[in-house]
């Protein structure tokens, strides 16, 4: 997924890595094969400016969109904090990203999951979008994750998915299983 999708620059996401003395921070990309650079005057909100005097590896998000320089290297653009703070216009590309990195991304998935949580809280992720996170690749791999942020019809869609019907009777069961049929049963 290498550089720009319509045309605009994508909406990336990322715990934030690591800060040196120096104030640079370095975000990963899910659009571009390098670490994306950051100074933490760009951060505004006093809160996180705060968290980064402090800062513990992966203690807060950011949204971004970044930008080529002469050098070859890529820095931060634009920055948010929230996605309610990204323009409308741009989280269609955001939900395809987020979409593509639950199938066959290399994002870490509870990173997925904080961005898919807050996507939905926001009515960003429709119906047809969130069946294809219960079909996802990860969240087959390990359905237990995802739970806490689906309703009772979702968590049936995932049910299906699984095929919990056919493993009741299997005699080799996940390690899931059991605390899936728990899920189900509230």
């Amino acid at each position: 997924m290498e550089g720009k999708i319509f045309d605009i620059e994508p909406v990336d996401f990322c715990r934030v890595k690591k800060i040196d003395e120096k104030g640079y921070g370095f975000l990963k990309s899910q659009h571009h094969k390098a670490d994306v650079f950051f100074h933490f005057s760009q951060i505004k909100r006093e809160e996180l400016l705060l968290k980064l005097e402090k800062l513990k590896r992966g203690d807060f998000f950011l949204f971004f969109t970044s930008k080529g320089r002469p050098d070859g290297k890529r820095k931060v653009d634009r920055l948010w904090y929230e996605v309610s703070e990204i323009p409308v216009e741009m989280i269609p590309s955001l939900v395809e990203s987020l979409l593509h990195e639950f199938q066959e991304g290399v994002t870490n998935l509870y990173d997925l999951l904080f961005v898919f949580s807050e996507l939905k809280k926001s009515g960003y992720i429709f119906p047809h979008q969130v069946a294809e996170v219960l079909g996802s690749t990860k969240i087959l791999n390990l359905p237990t994750t995802i739970v806490p942020y689906l309703n009772s019809e979702e968590l049936q869609l995932l049910h299906q998915n699984l095929k919990m019907e056919e493993l009741k009777e299997n005699p080799v069961k996940p390690f899931w299983y059991e605390e899936m049929v728990k899920a189900g049963s509230k």
